[in-house]
């Protein structure tokens, strides 16, 4: 019965170290260059509502880029980032978030939803725009 315990404790405990590593390479996916590491980097943080990554999400949150990637098809890094920031802010934001054109009603809803928050602490420290 101890050995039993004792190997569910440490399954439970490899598992939380890796998440963590794994949470932490989704953060430095986030400032890639690459359009399809930003959006499941996206998409993963948004699923364990990783609140820590916000300053992340929000850099560069206006990029148009589409992904032709099977799993993520015709989604652009704009929408993938929004609705991390969706799921992370337990659906703050009240109004459909456009998945077609960059929505720049909800990304500056979401910024001030994270200096509100305390997640920034003003608009400088972050660059929503895209170049």
């Amino acid at each position: 019965m101890r050995i039993k315990s004792f190997i569910v404790v440490k399954v439970i405990v490899i598992s939380v170290l890796f998440s963590c590593a794994n949470s932490e390479n989704f953060k430095l996916d986030l400032l890639s260059n690459d359009k399809e590491k930003i959006i499941k980097a996206s998409y993963e943080l948004g699923e364990i509502r990783d609140t820590t990554s916000v300053k992340n999400l929000l850099n560069k949150a206006l990029d148009p880029r589409i992904t032709h990637n099977l799993k993520f098809y015709g989604s652009s890094v704009n929408y993938s980032k929004l609705i991390a920031l969706q799921k992370i802010s337990n659906n703050a934001y009240t109004e459909k978030i456009n998945q077609h054109q960059v929505d720049t009603i909800a990304t500056i809803f979401f910024r001030d939803w994270a200096i509100k928050n305390k997640y920034l602490k003003n608009e400088a420290e972050v660059d929503i725009n895209y170049y």
